[in-house]
């Protein structure tokens, strides 16, 4: 994105008060608030159809989400004359990303995203998607574990009968059938009647989830001068907000909370009273369901970290492996006696 690309902003009705790069696009501090200006990556559909969910959670009481803003023609996507090149402008909180090493920032993220499932409950309701235009994926937490589970037997098969092996495909060979185990035992766990029905209910009632919710996309943004907090804070006094709804989809909520928890809970060495806090947050505005501890069991139990650190491996170019790679193989074995001592306490619930 160039100089030029600031052209574009002359079709808003906003006075602008300087601009700066960053989060994938340039920062705009303009007399209406703080603005992001990005240029467009994919088809129009996409814009469109975020702009309709964003715009429904906020209707339903969720207000601080990054909703697009409409130009002077009322439409969310500006082209640049002369070139071609389209833009949005999407309203940007001022703060910083979620600090996981402050559990302040961790306990209010948590609460934010249960806030966050109560708007998105209301508003898929309110979408009425055949009405709007907007299609939303269905996700199915069930035929993800059963996929990744035969993924991770493909890797196996593989490095079975390759002939040489690497010093870090041995190592990926030997953990293979512990892990595989673990995944299994996932799998096994979905046939839990109570797993089955919260799943079923989850896709019946086109319950929305952010699909992306992890601490780069929650904002800490800074506290107002003087009185009280407005929707999106928390009662711990710390204003938040919600960005990147792209990937918002038809699937069970306890699928973003189990990915906050996850990659929270791998950089503390599986703190099983880390977790708990995290658990008690999100309870406190939206009360967890037996069924939905049931699913977040399931989740757990099955080796994520593990798949994914193999399911590259599988796919990428094998001439070379990145050392980042091999770090995170070494981290993950490391960690899994841990893992494992919480998943006992997990399942207990």
């Amino acid at each position: 994105m160039n100089e030029k690309s600031l052209e574009v902003l002359n079709q808003y009705d906003v006075k602008i008060m300087g601009c700066v790069r960053g989060r994938g696009g340039i920062l705009v501090s303009t007399d209406k608030g703080e603005k992001l200006l990005m240029e467009c990556s994919k088809q129009d559909k996409y814009y469109l159809r975020e702009d309709c969910i964003t715009r429904a959670v906020k209707e339903s009481g969720f207000e601080n989400v990054d909703t697009y803003v409409r130009n002077c023609d009322n439409e969310i996507i500006s082209v640049l004359p002369d070139e071609g090149r389209k833009y949005v402008l999407k309203d940007m909180y001022p703060g910083s990303e979620c600090n996981v090493k402050n559990l302040r920032d961790i306990k209010a993220s948590v609460s934010t995203m249960a806030k966050l499932h109560i708007a998105l409950k209301a508003a898929s309701s309110s979408l009425c998607i055949n009405d709007s235009g907007v299609r939303l994926s269905r996700g199915s937490i069930k035929d993800t574990v059963e996929r990744h589970t035969r993924e991770l037997k493909m890797a196996e098969n593989y490095l079975k009968n390759k002939k040489r092996r690497t010093e870090y495909e041995l190592t990926i060979y030997r953990q293979l059938g512990k892990f595989y185990s673990e995944a299994r035992t996932a799998v096994d766990m979905l046939q839990n009647s109570e797993v089955e029905a919260r799943l079923e209910k989850a896709l019946d009632s086109n319950e929305l989830i952010h699909g992306n919710f992890n601490y780069h996309n929650v904002i800490i943004c800074d506290k107002p001068e003087r009185g009280s907090y407005p929707a999106g804070s928390n009662s711990s006094g710390v204003m938040t907000a919600v960005t990147n709804m792209e990937k918002c989809r038809i699937d069970c909520q306890i699928w973003d909370l189990y990915q906050f928890m996850r990659k929270i809970l791998e950089k503390y060495n599986w703190d099983i009273d880390l977790a708990f806090k995290m658990l008690d947050e999100y309870d406190k505005v939206k009360p967890v369901e037996d069924g939905e501890l049931k699913v977040l069991s399931v989740l757990f139990s099955f080796p994520e970290k593990f798949w994914k650190i193999t399911n590259y491996y599988y796919n990428m170019n094998k001439a070379w492996v990145p050392p980042k790679s091999i770090e995170k193989l070494e981290s993950c074995i490391a960690q899994n006696g841990r893992r494992l001592d919480f998943l006992a306490t997990i399942r207990a619930m």
